[in-house]
């Protein structure tokens, strides 16, 4: 990641006029990849230099503690985004870092949307909010189903609930949203261009 805001500020610059010149140009794959994947280093770069990355991580770690409590399991926070989980073992300590923060997803999501092509400017703007949000949300039950496992199992459990258990629902989950807000829908504006319809 950049740190230095005068590297930063050079590298958006660069980023910004190279978009540019690919969109003008209309080489439309190669603008999709640099205005997506340039925004996604970029935004997150300005993100953790300005210390947003912790507020994040700090405000799901207090989400998912409040809502394993509706579950019966007494959380603690440690030192702004780490749970204590209470367990038969005793208490295994689970980080929320920026892996498992959804930033990373949010932001590429939002790129990818964003700099994609076929959609208009409000079709863009609905399905990144509906997007970011269904993202949030699958990554704090992704989180809860992380320390359900270590409470019930564990501290021996911590590596499968986090890499494997944890991993594999938000795969799929995120897969479903891609599915439902940006290939259902760009195969219905496909279609409707083979038929001689309008696009959306």
């Amino acid at each position: 990641m950049l740190a230095s805001p005068p590297a930063l500020a050079v590298a958006a610059l660069v980023w910004a006029l190279l978009t540019f010149s690919l969109w003008r140009s209309r080489r439309w794959l190669a603008f999709y990849i640099t205005g997506a994947f340039g925004f996604v280093l970029i935004v997150l770069s300005v993100l953790r230099t300005m210390g947003v990355d912790a507020t994040v991580e700090a405000l799901q770690a207090r989400q998912v503690t409040t809502l394993a409590g509706l579950l019966g399991i007494r959380l603690s926070v440690l030192g702004g985004s780490g749970l204590a989980i209470p367990n038969n073992a005793g208490w295994a300590v689970f980080d929320i870092g920026i892996e498992c923060s959804a930033l990373l997803e949010i932001l590429a999501f939002s790129g990818l949307v964003g700099f994609y092509p076929a959609f208009s400017a409000s079709r863009k703007s609905a399905t990144l909010a509906a997007g970011a949000a269904a993202t949030w949300i699958i990554n704090i039950l992704r989180i809860l189903l992380i320390v359900w496992i270590i409470n019930v199992f564990g501290t021996g459990w911590v590596y499968s609930a986090h890499a494997v258990f944890g991993r594999v629902f938000f795969f799929a989950a995120t897969i479903a949203i891609y599915w439902y807000l940006v290939t259902r829908p760009t195969v219905r504006i496909v279609s409707a261009g083979l038929g001689g319809g309008a696009d959306e």
